[in-house]
């Protein structure tokens, strides 16, 4: 059946996500795309550090390469891999690399340090860090350790404009769980808009324009201005 055909094309990706994402996370891996053709399947890796997932002479590209077509039966796999954009916002990317730091056993106030570091170099208008479970040793309580700068959003539509990233850790003492939110400089919230923002915006596009667009501008100004007169001499 047709629907058995997607459902196992959706499983079979989830499960070349995983692997990508345990074989390159020192690279920073983000997400992959699949496109199949008549003559091979084209497979893009996006990632923070493109470098590092190639390798030195493409050692990792055809050691990738062999396992697409044994482990996961693609006819012909070409292997493409593309850098993201601004990775340094990347809330997986930072996320792994906690968790890497964990698992090889750094001690967590270390690497929090590290990431909470880095993330006050960079022009953010704020961001949060969340950080809960086997803190401490094996046997001891579950901790929970935050921090927090600038400005979150924490409810409403606009928390799309947040970056989220989670994550869990496995360690020897037991799970760990982090959550890291982020909001690149320049987004603009709608509730955040001044109408001396909305001046400043319609005055920039007003002077890009070609003297035409000016023209009609001008010309719907005038009769916005006429209409709005004679709906106050109505109203009076």
């Amino acid at each position: 059946m047709i629907e058995k055909y997607f459902i196992n094309q959706a499983y079979n990706k989830v499960e070349l996500e995983e692997f990508f994402a345990k074989k390159l996370s020192k690279a920073g891996f983000n997400k992959v795309e699949i496109v199949k053709t008549p003559v091979a399947t084209k497979v893009v890796i996006y990632v923070a550090r493109p470098g590092l997932a190639i390798g030195y002479s493409g050692k990792n590209i055809k050691f990738l390469n062999n396992k697409m077509e044994s482990k996961f039966k693609l006819k012909n796999p070409h292997i493409e891999v593309k850098g993201i954009e601004m990775p340094e916002y990347d809330v997986k990317y930072r996320v792994d690399s906690i968790i890497n730091g964990l698992e090889k056993g750094t001690n967590w106030r270390l690497v929090a340090y590290r990431g909470i570091k880095d993330l006050y170099t960079l022009p953010l208008m704020g961001f949060e860090l969340l950080i809960k479970g086997k803190l401490m040793a094996k046997g001891g309580r579950k901790q929970k350790y935050r921090v927090a700068s600038g400005y979150m959003k924490k409810v409403g539509a606009q928390l799309h404009l947040v970056k989220e990233g989670k994550g869990t850790a496995y360690t020897k003492a037991g799970a760990i769980g982090i959550t890291l939110r982020l909001i690149p400089p320049n987004t603009i919230f709608p509730d955040k808009i001044s109408k001396d923002d909305i001046y400043n915006a319609a005055n920039k596009l007003y002077k890009e324009m070609t003297d035409i667009e000016q023209k009609a501008v001008e010309k719907i100004d005038k009769e916005f201005v006429k209409e709005e007169k004679e709906l106050n001499q109505q109203d009076a």
